[in-house]
């Protein structure tokens, strides 16, 4: 995981985008899903984005994109969540200081071309905190996720 996200190593970024493909197909054929799936990404802090010199998550998602055509799933990234407060590096805080740190923290935008089959990836969930704010965020624009797809998931609060 840090050495796709910390260093941009494309062999770590390649597992992590297949361990995220898979839980999308699994998604697509466990709900029964058909058509276009878009996949909406949790923003990163740009404080994060400037010392990484790039965009982790977003990287991830062009590489699921990628994955998904050679095996003939159709997914697009829509680019529709917004920071719209500073947040805190969450790596080192409790579940109360992440869910009080990044609530608020999201404005979700409208898609250009309407998708129903939306999935929300992130490559590690810990306690759901950001999954929660990006459930809030789209839902003022009616938009409802119908999964979460992670390369990694930890903790005792999923």
């Amino acid at each position: 995981m840090l050495s796709a996200k910390e260093s941009g190593n494309q062999v770590a970024k390649s597992i992590l985008a297949n361990a995220i493909l898979r839980s999308i197909a699994k998604a697509k054929a466990d709900l029964k899903l058909h058509g276009i799936i878009g996949i909406i990404t949790i923003p990163s802090r740009a404080s994060a984005i400037r010392s990484r010199g790039r965009d982790h998550i977003k990287d991830l998602a062009q590489l699921v994109v990628k994955a998904g055509k050679e095996i003939n799933l159709e997914l697009v990234n829509l680019d529709l969540l917004r920071m719209t407060k500073k947040v805190k590096d969450q790596s080192m805080l409790n579940q109360a200081q992440r869910l009080l740190n990044i609530s608020g923290a999201y404005l979700a935008l409208h898609p250009e071309v309407p998708i129903n089959n939306l999935i929300i990836i992130d490559d590690l969930i810990t306690t759901g905190s950001s999954i929660q704010e990006a459930m809030r965020a789209l839902s003022v624009i009616n938009l409802r996720p119908v999964a979460v797809a992670t390369a990694c998931a930890v903790g005792a609060h999923l």
